[in-house]
C-alpha cells in the first residue's frame, strides 16, 4: 500500500508563459511594453532634468498622450511643457497627438516603499522629570494638569 501523497505533491506543476500565452501574442504585448519604454523615455529627454525625474509615465492612444506626474506641483510644470512635447514628438517620429493631458500619479499605483522606522520611545533624563514635575506643581488649572500627566507618562516609559 503507498503511503498517502503529501498536498505539495498534489498541486499542478507551474506552467510556463509560453504554454499559457501563445507566442505571438506574447511578442506583441512585448513589443508594446518595449516602445512604450521608448516613448517614455524620448518625453524624460525632452524635459528639463529636474522635471523629467518627476514624470512618472505616459499613456499614448486615440491621438492622445497622457502623462502622469509624481505630485499635483510637478504636473503643472509638466503642462507648460506639453504642447512643445507633443511637436517634438512628432518631428521625431513618434506620432501625431492631437491633444495631451496630465495627471497625477495616484500612490496607490507607485511601488511601495518602507515605512520609516520610528525609534522607540525612551525615558527623558531624571532632572528632565522632575523639572517638568515641579512646573506642574507651580502651574494651576489645565496647564497643571496636563504637565502632571506628562510626568506620569514618562514615568512610566523604558530606561
Amino acid at each position: 500500500m503507498n503511503p498517502p501523497s503529501s498536498p505539495a505533491e498534489e498541486q499542478p506543476h507551474p506552467h510556463r508563459v509560453s504554454d499559457l500565452i501563445p507566442r505571438k501574442t506574447l511578442e506583441t504585448c512585448l513589443a508594446r511594453i518595449e516602445t512604450h519604454r521608448r516613448l517614455l523615455e524620448t518625453i524624460r529627454r525632452l524635459l528639463p532634468p529636474p522635471l523629467a525625474h518627476h514624470c512618472r509615465e505616459c499613456v499614448a492612444g486615440d491621438g492622445t498622450l497622457v502623462l502622469y506626474a509624481e505630485s499635483a506641483a510637478w504636473a503643472s510644470q509638466l503642462r507648460f511643457y506639453l504642447p512643445r512635447i507633443i511637436e517634438e514628438l512628432a518631428q521625431e517620429g513618434h506620432g501625431q497627438f492631437r491633444r495631451g493631458k496630465v495627471r497625477t500619479l495616484s500612490l496607490a499605483m507607485e511601488a511601495p516603499r518602507a515605512a520609516p522606522r520610528r525609534p522607540a520611545p525612551h525615558r527623558p533624563l531624571p532632572a528632565t522629570i522632575a523639572a517638568i514635575d515641579a512646573a506642574a506643581r507651580a502651574s494651576e488649572g489645565d496647564i497643571g494638569t496636563a504637565l502632571a500627566r506628562l510626568c506620569s507618562t514618562l514615568r512610566r516609559l523604558p530606561r
